[in-house]
């Protein structure tokens, strides 16, 4: 076997990808309805201020990060993945689909404080058995069950997944919400995620190796990826944490303002899917083929040329700006940057995501969820919920009249039910340029990772070869019966 490229990958069988499949996509569609359809009922349907998405973000990835940092090191000790994961899945699409209480109708201005503080609240709820089903249980199931041959392939498949489900609610559901049918967006994407909890009672299957890890005392083990000796211990695997979060903080900064982005600052109105949809079949195809080349040729000849993508693709969107509302113009910057940047996102997530795993003790997987969800998901949520005021309140034009443009660059506001209201700020470009800035910072740990990464391939390689050539050695022994 050659040390930088493998032949085949080990095989995961069709029952482990059916679950891959059916959990990561289900969870995504799940988190896509908060992550995303949350912020958007708030900023139609009750208030456009930026201060209630950020409540919003921040609390419940909080809450993640606390649910998850227990919730592994729990799978650890009782050396199960598939309760947590079945079970969460069904409690958390129920408490999902009871958003639709909130209704259809706009709230008034006097309203607008209690029904966020109820929001938030439920949320929070979503978030607890989202955390410990999917980001506790679910990713330490991935990391037991697949190796350094097909991990990168099988991270890259996972990022899609996001993906997937905003192009099965934008195709399948978004009329819902577009007609302001937002009790039944609830109802049925809820009732989804409950469902495939119920078929991961019978479907999911534990990996054979997985063993009750009681080698500390529980609280021990939850500190265990907090303590500094631990830290430099496994050094490698923070570094990796700390390039997924960079990545992710440069999707946070626009994101969650998405469709408005889209819509008004962009200009592609109603028709926003068409572009979207470009951009992310694009990417999804640039990340399978990247998934399957890293996994076969080694991540490291992977880092740079995804980091410079992310930074080159947020530059080019955030040039629209400049094309004086020229609709062809517009459209190539943000097909060509928009897939730049996603493409980038999601092979991120393969190269650094798939790194750690390599570098992470088979005993202790559940251990460094919690490390995980906080540095990747839960510091730029935050980070993202203290700077995007910042930036829409520095950068952003107001709605003084409709029909016009409220700026240079930018296109007509129309008088829209669910859009901006005369005196909202609207979303900026600068969000793009910013995100573009950050995602240069991911040089910094792609340094680090690069380096490293092609001897340690190479270790872990002659490792796997040695343990398939043990057994075949063993059974050469034995006499023949």
């Amino acid at each position: 076997m050659s040390e930088s490229v493998v032949k085949r990958s080990n095989k995961l069988g069709a029952r482990v990808w059916t679950s891959i499949v059916i959990f990561g996509l289900m969870g995504q569609l799940a988190w896509m309805v908060e992550n995303m359809y949350f912020s958007t009922y708030i900023q139609k349907q009750i208030t456009a201020e930026s201060w209630a998405t950020s409540a919003t973000v921040a609390a419940s990835a909080v809450v993640a990060a606390i649910v998850t940092i227990f919730g592994g090191v729990w799978s650890d000790r009782v050396g199960k993945r598939k309760v947590f994961i079945a079970w969460g899945y069904i409690i958390w699409g129920l408490v999902t689909a009871s958003f639709a209480f909130f209704g259809d109708e706009h709230f008034s201005q006097q309203d607008i404080v209690w029904v966020v503080t109820i929001f938030v609240v439920m949320d929070c709820v979503m978030t607890v058995f989202g955390s410990i089903s999917n980001d506790a249980a679910f990713s330490s199931w991935i990391t037991d069950v697949t190796d350094i041959t097909n991990r990168g392939f099988v991270d890259v498949i996972l990022s899609i997944m996001p993906v997937a489900a905003l192009m099965i609610i934008f195709v399948g559901f978004d009329g819902l919400t577009q007609n302001g049918h937002w009790t039944w967006f609830f109802v049925i994407l809820g009732g989804m995620t409950a469902i495939a909890g119920v078929a991961g009672l019978f479907l999911l299957k534990d990996s054979p190796s997985l063993r009750p890890d009681k080698s500390g005392k529980y609280m021990s083990e939850v500190v265990y990826g907090f303590r500094p000796k631990n830290v430099k211990k496994h050094k490698m695997i923070y570094i990796c944490l700390v390039g997924m979060m960079l990545s992710g903080l440069a999707m946070q900064l626009w994101q969650p303002y998405m469709i408005m982005i889209l819509q008004y600052t962009l200009g592609f109105g109603e028709g926003f899917i068409w572009p979207l949809a470009a951009v992310i079949l694009l990417s999804a195809a640039m990340a399978v083929a990247g998934g399957k080349l890293m996994d076969k040729f080694g991540k490291d000849k992977f880092f740079y040329p995804v980091a410079a993508a992310g930074v080159l693709g947020g530059i080019l969107v955030y040039l629209v700006k400049f094309v004086n509302n020229n609709m062809v113009a517009t459209y190539i910057l943000f097909i060509v940057g928009g897939t730049l940047v996603e493409s980038a996102s999601l092979l991120s997530a393969g190269l650094f995501n798939a790194t750690a795993r390599d570098y992470t003790p088979a005993e202790k997987a559940g251990c460094f969820q919690g490390v995980r969800i906080i540095i990747f998901v839960t510091l730029p949520m935050i980070i993202a919920s203290i700077f995007c005021p910042i930036i829409i309140n520095g950068f952003g034009p107001t709605v003084k009249e409709f029909g016009v443009a409220p700026a240079p660059g930018y296109f007509p506001i129309p008088q829209v039910s669910g859009g901006y209201k005369q005196g909202d700020t609207v979303y900026p470009f600068e969000l793009f340029l910013f995100a573009a800035v950050v995602a240069a910072l991911g040089f910094v740990p792609t340094y680090f990772v690069q380096r490293e990464n092609k001897r340690f391939r190479a270790q872990k390689l002659n490792e796997l070869h040695a343990e398939v050539q043990q057994p075949d050695s063993e059974q050469q022994e034995q006499p023949a019966e």
